[in-house]
């Protein structure tokens, strides 16, 4: 029996042993070591429109439950904070391994391993206050670093397309005005397809996303019932806000694009039509269409063909108009201007440059000629200098210019030919409040050439000595 006295010690110095080493185990060490980082399962946590519906009872919003995992790729334990960012509030739910919380301070994670969050998202149905995109962030702080997750939620009843190349059934898609459109993270047009869209259809971009047409992009908006291009907040201070959204842009290889009174507003770059066209017809018509609040440019083109007649093009950051990299241009009836109220603008509003296109280290790739004819335009602003042709001596000299019938606001004395008025107040109604209107004593009255154009931005007749500008 005394033989069993020292198995006895044995067995508890071994199991001292284990709980010592166990106690002392790296991953239970917490580090706060500035470098040690979390991993996620996702980036960004995508909720579908389900929420603007009630359930089968009609007493609450639906909700679905989605996971995160939380890893802690390093080999020891960390702590870290973690909660809701609070942009919107009682929408997003957490249950943050196994506790329902929407903040968690000094969460423990193991080294070499894991926490599951839940998410849930409760949208109210029919709350028209609330934004098409419901989003806010799920944060994680630790030791100094701070990570976070997006929480994406389709806020109200609309038809949305996410970060996606729109699906063209014969070469054709359509879309209508039954509900608006949402585009989150972007959408192509590709190649061969033809979008057309249908008088009175709202398209609302999230920040960031664009709309990218390789293939045929036509509008059909009417002066009545224009089409509307807009970023995803419309409430309160965001109505007039620039810079949320991208804008539109055609691609190389993009053609016969028609854009039939369309509203644009709010974003970085209204249209933006990249490179020569590829069959004989322009690459974009834009008639009777209003652009306003840009941050940079209302429409930019880069060695294009734009034929721009009875548009609105105004408050923009940088340019209202731009012709890139030579092109052909063509404006005929058309209000450009900008006033430094929102902006601190420095260059032109309207300028043409020849410059040839280069590579990175400045060698010439290409040179395409610039050709231009402005008639019956207005062009003004707050410099003293709102229209530049730029001759750059290293592209291809620029085609004789068309000039003629304008109200520029300008230092060239050369422009002062061919019924141009330099440097007279339009007097529009009230820039201030984007009423770019005539008042009846303004100079630009009764001062245009009859060039066949019989109606003005919003189908009113001209009269046989038109006025200048989109507005008769």
């Amino acid at each position: 029996m005394q033989l069993l006295k020292p198995v006895k010690y044995i067995l508890c110095i071994v199991g001292l042993l284990l709980l010592f080493a166990h106690a002392c185990r790296i991953e239970d060490d917490v580090t706060t070591d500035s470098s040690a980082k979390l991993q996620f399962s996702t980036d960004t946590l995508y909720f579908d429109t389900v929420f603007t519906k009630l359930d089968s009872t009609g007493i609450r919003p639906i909700s679905i439950t989605k996971q995160i995992r939380v890893i802690n790729p390093n080999k020891n334990a960390v702590k870290t904070n973690i909660r809701l960012g609070g942009q919107q509030a009682n929408v997003y739910r957490l249950n943050i391994d196994g506790e329902s919380t929407n903040q968690k301070f000094g969460k423990e994670i193991l080294g070499k391993d894991s926490i599951i969050i839940f998410v849930q998202c409760y949208i109210e149905p029919g709350n028209k206050n609330l934004p098409f995109i419901v989003a806010d962030q799920l944060i994680f702080e630790t030791n100094g670093n701070v990570q976070d997750i997006d929480l994406v939620a389709w806020g109200q009843d609309a038809t949305y397309l996410f970060n996606t190349e729109v699906s063209c059934q014969n070469n054709n898609l359509r879309w209508t005005s039954e509900k608006p459109y949402v585009i989150y993270d972007s959408i192509l047009v590709p190649k061969g397809c033809t979008l057309t869209i249908d008088a009175g259809t709202k398209i609302h971009s999230y920040n960031k996303s664009c709309i990218l047409v390789a293939g045929t992009l036509v509008v059909n908006g009417t002066p009545e019932n224009p089409v509307i291009f807009e970023g995803t907040r419309i409430d309160g201070e965001y109505k007039e806000l620039t810079n949320q959204w991208i804008g539109i842009r055609l691609l190389p290889g993009s053609k016969d694009n028609v854009i039939n009174s369309a509203i644009i507003r709010n974003g970085f770059v209204g249209l933006e039509v990249d490179s020569q066209p590829v069959s004989a017809n322009p690459n974009l018509r834009l008639n009777q269409s209003r652009i306003y609040n840009m941050a940079a440019v209302g429409v930019v083109g880069y060695s294009s063909h734009i034929v721009a007649t009875n548009n609105e093009i105004t408050a923009c950051g940088q340019f209202g108009f731009f012709g890139a990299l030579g092109g052909n241009y063509k404006l005929y009836h058309n209000t450009i201007a900008s006033y430094n109220v929102n902006f601190n603008r420095q260059n032109p509003l309207v300028v043409f440059d020849n410059s040839p296109y280069t590579d990175k280290d400045n060698n010439i790739v290409a040179k395409y000629e610039l050709s231009i004819e402005l008639v019956n335009n207005i062009i003004y602003g707050s410099l003293d200098e709102e229209f530049l042709i730029n001759n750059n001596s290293a592209g291809i000299a620029p085609t004789p210019p068309i000039i003629q019938t304008n109200l520029i606001k300008t230092k060239q004395g050369a422009l002062n030919v061919n019924g141009n008025i330099l440097n007279q107040d339009p007097k529009f109604t009230n820039s201030s409040s984007n009423n770019y209107q005539l008042k009846a004593e303004s100079v630009a009255k009764a001062k245009g050439t009859n060039i066949g154009i019989n109606i003005d931005l919003k189908n009113n007749p001209r009269a046989a000595a038109p006025s200048l500008g989109c507005w008769e």
